[in-house]
């Protein structure tokens, strides 16, 4: 509440709220006095202020867009120990924004924002654990961190978790675990959790099948823009796998799979227009696919378009 009405007040005093328009005359004078406070506070070293006014020179939110300006305040609210400026600071030096990437002050930005039990900052720290990225690579520490962000209700942090407990990061796997996380992940609306979990109920991994729950998570993933979804849901319409057979909506999934890049569905998607699989025969777009999949090195395709090649000459021959 605090931090919201500091950023209210910051924009205010920016000139990006009217409060004559918005409050009345009254509400306005009260508006103004805040503003006049938050500068103060700003001049005085808060650091909360501190911290919203970086965001509007970040945003340009009434001010002047200037990013090394808002490093300059970010940086101070930091330094007195506010929590979230350290973690969007760590961010900064992660992603090279204002500064140089440097992944070492980024983890160290990480550490103190996470002795504070900031969840995003905890998250951050442990991936970089388990990555090696700016700390020591440890697999046990990268899980402390997950576990104590996901105990948070971290989206990301139990997504992150369940696939570690899925592939047994650190001789920890747990299939049942796995999927409960990914099942609260995907409640809160991950849709690549969504994806997984839908995946586990189709083959009975860490849970008992359930080809209509599986389908109806990946259909909530593919709705949610997860690609690797789609290409899952290709294959159940095609083989009437936890709903009914239909090559039309097998071809659309694949579509959009191979639309978005996946190798293995520009593959499909070749054999479905070679086949005539839920569409009319189209050799021409099927070795389209055939050669988007290849350039991708997907063996298979590789080797259809070898066999296509192969044919095609033989023809030429005895013509």
């Amino acid at each position: 509440m605090i931090r919201q009405t500091l950023m209210i007040t910051l924009l205010t005093a920016c000139g990006m709220i009217c409060p004559a328009q918005e409050s009345g005359a009254e509400e306005a004078v009260q508006v103004a006095q805040s503003a006049d406070a938050c500068r103060a506070a700003v001049a005085a070293g808060d650091a909360a202020a501190q911290y919203e006014l970086s965001r509007c020179y970040f945003t340009g939110a009434g001010v002047a867009l200037s990013t090394a300006t808002a490093l300059q305040w970010l940086r101070k609210s930091a330094e007195q120990g506010f929590a979230e400026a350290q973690c969007n600071l760590a961010e900064c030096y992660a992603d090279g924004i204002g500064v140089q990437k440097d992944a070492q002050e980024a983890a160290s930005w990480w550490v103190k924002a996470a002795q504070q039990n900031h969840a995003e900052a905890q998250f951050r720290l442990g991936m970089a654990h388990l990555k090696g990225e700016g700390v020591i690579k440890s697999d046990t520490l990268g899980l402390a961190w997950l576990e104590r962000t996901a105990r948070q209700n971290h989206v990301e942090a139990l997504y992150q978790l369940g696939l570690c407990r899925l592939e047994g990061t650190g001789g920890n796997r747990n299939e049942s675990e796995a999927v409960s996380l990914l099942r609260r992940a995907a409640e809160s609306g991950h849709a690549h959790a969504a994806c997984r979990l839908g995946y586990c109920l189709l083959e009975g991994i860490g849970c008992e099948k359930n080809a209509e729950d599986g389908v109806s998570c990946l259909l909530r993933a593919a709705d949610g823009l997860c690609d690797s979804a789609a290409l899952i849901l290709a294959r159940c319409y095609e083989h009437g796998v936890g709903a009914p057979a239909d090559a039309g909506l097998a071809f659309d999934w694949c579509l959009r799979a191979a639309d978005a890049g996946i190798a293995e569905a520009q593959y499909q998607l070749g054999i479905y227009l070679e086949e005539g699989r839920g569409c009319k025969k189209n050799e021409s777009k099927a070795l389209k696919w055939y050669k988007k999949a290849a350039e991708q090195n997907h063996t298979e395709a590789q080797n259809r378009l070898k066999i296509i090649s192969e044919k095609k000459s033989e023809q030429e021959e005895k013509s």
